[in-house]
């Protein structure tokens, strides 16, 4: 059985956000199930849109990835600077200084998020 599919409706969706926040950059984050490895591009079926953030800058890249949530980039920050510090305040105040040099770095985006 075949399903249909309202592309319509999901690019509404696009344009409501793209009329609310014409300055911000459209990000497009497909999820690792959207492409079987069968074909170079893959149409997503599950598409969902939002507005969000994302850490624009490869100054602290990390195996590559984009970071989109605050709290995963400060899991990481403590656990690269974790063996560097053996004082818990001085670890803390490490990891907050880190956040704040990263803080300008913050975007904020239109987020796409794809998958199948």
């Amino acid at each position: 059985m075949s399903r249909t599919y309202s592309m319509a409706k999901q690019t509404d969706e696009l344009k409501k956000l793209i009329e609310q926040y014409p300055d911000y950059p459209i990000c497009v984050l497909a999820g690792e199930e959207a492409n079987t490895g069968d074909y170079s591009w893959m149409y997503c079926t599950c598409i969902r849109f939002e507005v969000g953030e994302i850490l624009d800058t490869d100054y602290y890249d990390y195996n590559d990835c984009v970071f989109t949530d605050r709290d995963r980039l400060e899991e990481v920050i403590e656990d690269r600077l974790c063996d560097e510090y053996d004082d818990e305040e001085e670890l803390n105040h490490a990891i907050a200084a880190k956040i704040a040099e990263l803080e300008p770095y913050w975007k904020n985006v239109i987020c796409i998020w794809a998958t199948n």
